[in-house]
């Protein structure tokens, strides 16, 4: 995406039946990533955050994105959502279910999703897995950008230049059960991005 600016990092777990983590560096922000297909990994990763951000109220803020092979299926594959520089990539086509938790977060009106030509996303999530994304901005809308890519939009709102997001790994196999590097670095960027851009903005003071 961008190798002078944006690296990564695979801390080899153990438990990788669980979950993998990795650490994401993008402009020098290092961004921690939880890679998982196990609804528990999902409900503490949740808990974790919501109890981090207690006190934001009206201003928590998610950074959100959803990966899909658009040559096969069209099904959603992974589920990806950022807060600050915590992340999950959550394989919600290998899922053993879907955690009430997750359900209930993405449901809840006084937290902001924010993504980029996004629409498509939440159209896919409530299709698949019957979720629902109440409160969901593009962030092109929310910057009068109207259309802009993430690319222009990192640059112009927060002076990232040279971000590229490779259709080649946006096209890939998101499907397989063991995601690459470049998959989980893309993915990761993706949703902080997103994260980071909606911040600038103060996207919790618009409406969807």
């Amino acid at each position: 995406m961008n190798d002078d600016y944006i690296t990564i990092k695979d801390h080899n777990n153990e438990d990788t039946h669980l979950r993998e983590l990795y650490s994401v560096t993008v402009f020098g922000n290092r961004v921690s990533t939880t890679v998982t297909r196990r609804a528990t990994v999902v409900r503490k990763w949740i808990y974790r955050i919501r109890h981090r951000h207690r006190f934001r109220r009206n201003r928590f803020l998610v950074g959100l994105g959803v990966q899909w092979r658009p040559d096969i299926s069209n099904q959603g594959a992974t589920l990806q959502l950022c807060v600050g520089r915590q992340c999950l990539i959550f394989q919600i086509l290998h899922a053993n279910f879907i955690p009430r938790i997750l359900k209930r977060f993405l449901a809840n009106d006084s937290i902001t999703f924010v993504g980029v030509y996004n629409h498509t996303d939440s159209r896919m999530l409530k299709r698949d897995y019957n979720l629902s994304v109440v409160r969901l901005l593009e962030l092109g809308s929310v910057a009068n950008l109207r259309g802009a890519s993430m690319e222009t939009l990192a640059y112009s709102i927060l002076g990232f230049h040279g971000i590229k997001k490779p259709q080649w790994i946006a096209r890939s196999d998101w499907e397989v059960k063991w995601l690459t590097s470049d998959q989980v670095q893309y993915a990761s960027v993706d949703a902080y991005l997103s994260f980071e851009i909606g911040k600038k903005l103060k996207a919790w003071n618009h409406d969807t």
